[in-house]
């Protein structure tokens, strides 16, 4: 380790984990959780931040993060009027985060929290870009920030990319310097791993282990749910096929609410463990997703040893590299061939072998972790 004067000192903001949903939160937390670990290895003083005022009424993501508290005149009713019309709260960031800690040398950003210390390089996560080049998938709040993290961007943020697939599209889409651009990307959590599920979760759930297909996702338009769908009602009239699936998701939007219909069985607010043994008992995960940065839960099921089929769409085949079933998020006949295929021993079989193996070789938030430290260090270097 070098002395203290090559030190670099980082503020990592969350405060766009209270007002993500599935992936992006998971993602950043994991990420953290990762970095907290490994950033002094690398000589790197990292220390989290939360802003408040980006997440009005919704608590912060970690209790033991530093808070940019309001000031002091956003607390008087009457007298808060003029500074909150004013932008006064917005403006004063820059030198209120500067105060949190001196000599900060980089500002990790939350999406919804643009400002950074002076004189600090500014670097953001980079997920995809499908809020800029389809608004129709996200909502307004979305396609909001991604606007903002744009300028960010085209004003002379770096980007800390998800993927290779992500780092390639920001450059060619945005021209960026490919020098402010680096793929970290991305890994499942250490919980997940190959084994047999619980009979207490799969009874829960009325399941039987190797017996149901399931999806993992919110219930959003890019995730291509309603076409899943249409594909398994399509497969349940083939001789012989007879396999449930199971959706997970949380929160959804743009007319994607799925109701349980035959052989479908719709579960919100899923916590880790029971994700878990849902992974575990799993025929496979299918995801047909017209759009993904990184696609945790294709992560997280090989992480498993759980056969995957999905899309070959966005950072997909990178992400699955080889150990899963792509294909075209729309061709029908090819997703119920899949779908009948794997009720069968032998194509189960085959996909199991590739999922163990994937299992075995996989990346780790650490990894990660290192990646984006070592980003870091190539930028304050430049």
């Amino acid at each position: 380790m070098s002395d203290d004067s090559h030190r670099l000192k980082v503020m990592f903001d969350l405060s766009i984990v209270p007002h993500a949903l599935g992936g992006v939160s998971r993602y950043l937390t994991s990420l953290w959780k990762a970095l907290a670990s490994t950033a002094p290895d690398h000589d790197i003083e990292i220390l989290p931040v939360d802003v408040p005022a980006a997440h009005p009424g919704v608590p912060g993501a970690l209790s033991k993060s530093v808070r940019l508290d309001d000031p002091f005149y956003l607390r008087i009713p009457y007298l808060r009027r003029a500074p909150i019309r004013l932008g006064w709260e917005q403006r004063s960031r820059p030198m209120r985060l500067s105060a949190l800690q001196t000599g900060c040398d980089l500002y990790h950003h939350s999406g919804v929290q643009p400002f950074h210390p002076p004189g600090s390089l500014s670097v953001l996560t980079m997920y995809d870009l499908t809020a800029i080049e389809h608004p129709d998938w996200h909502t307004a709040e979305t396609v909001c920030f991604a606007e903002r993290e744009k300028a960010m961007l085209l004003s002379g943020s770096a980007a800390a990319a998800i993927s290779g697939w992500t780092a390639e599209r920001a450059v060619e889409l945005l021209q960026l310097d490919p020098l402010v651009v680096r793929p970290i990307g991305g890994a499942a959590d250490d919980l997940f791993t190959p084994g047999d599920p619980e009979p207490d979760i799969m009874a829960k759930h009325i399941l039987a282990p190797g017996g149901y297909l399931l999806h993992v996702g919110n219930f959003v338009p890019r995730k291509n749910i309603p076409f899943l769908l249409k594909a398994y009602s399509a497969a349940r009239k083939q001789s012989g096929f007879d396999l449930p699936l199971v959706l997970v998701g949380a929160g959804g939007w743009g007319g994607i609410d799925p109701q349980s219909s035959e052989g479908v069985t719709v579960l919100r607010g899923i916590d880790d463990s029971d994700l878990l043994q849902l992974y575990r008992g799993a025929r496979a995960l299918m995801f047909p997703s017209q759009c993904e940065g990184l696609g945790l839960p294709a992560l997280e099921a090989l992480a498993c040893g759980t056969p995957v089929i999905a899309s070959c769409a966005a950072a997909l085949p990178e992400t699955i590299g080889g150990n899963g079933v792509l294909i075209e998020p729309g061709d029908e006949d090819a997703w119920v061939g899949e779908m009948t295929g794997i009720s069968g021993d032998g194509r189960y079989a085959e996909l199991k072998d590739l999922a163990l193996k994937a299992s075995y070789r996989r990346r780790t938030w650490t990894d990660v972790a290192a990646a984006l430290c070592q980003f870091y260090r190539d930028l304050a270097s430049e």
